[in-house]
């Protein structure tokens, strides 16, 4: 008897534990484009800028042992280089901006942030810790200075 569900693949397993979004203050306004935003450490991003056409051009088989993944793992999912561009969301991912604050050019510039970055989510698992993805150029953030035509994936 044939399934009528498809096999999930690996990348689609991984277990999300997106702790920063539970414990620090999150703006939800959905409010889209550059703007100032008060008393959060994060936007949620309602849509990711998809490319198109996304492809692997290089992987690190070190980085993804970090999330429990092998390189094969990676190449069998046809989904990968949308997953890894955030073109399409990965189960459990909840996309969003961090907000910062800092100095630039000796002066204190107030609000800073994530203009082209997106926090995807913190992979956890009992074997090899807790990892946070991003991918960089996936679209526009509340602190958005330029938009960005190439996307690549962070592991912090």
């Amino acid at each position: 008897m044939e399934s009528s569900q498809s096999a999930s693949s690996a990348l689609e397993l991984l277990t999300f534990n997106n702790t920063a979004l539970k414990r620090l203050p999150v703006d939800v306004s959905g409010q889209p484009g550059s703007r100032t935003v008060p008393g959060a450490c994060f936007s949620r991003i309602g849509s990711l800028q998809p490319l198109l056409r996304p492809r692997i051009v290089a992987l690190s088989q070190s980085a993804l042992s970090l999330l429990g993944l092998s390189v094969q793992d990676v190449l069998d999912d046809p989904l990968t280089s949308e997953y890894f561009s955030g073109s399409r969301l990965l189960p459990g991912s909840e996309p969003a901006a961090h907000c910062y604050c800092g100095h630039q050019f000796g002066l204190f510039a107030g609000q800073l942030g994530d203009g082209a970055v997106m926090y995807l989510g913190e992979v956890e698992s009992d074997i090899h810790g807790r990892w946070e993805i991003q991918v960089k150029g996936a679209g526009v953030t509340p602190y958005s200075r330029y938009f960005s035509k190439f996307s690549f994936v962070l592991l912090y």
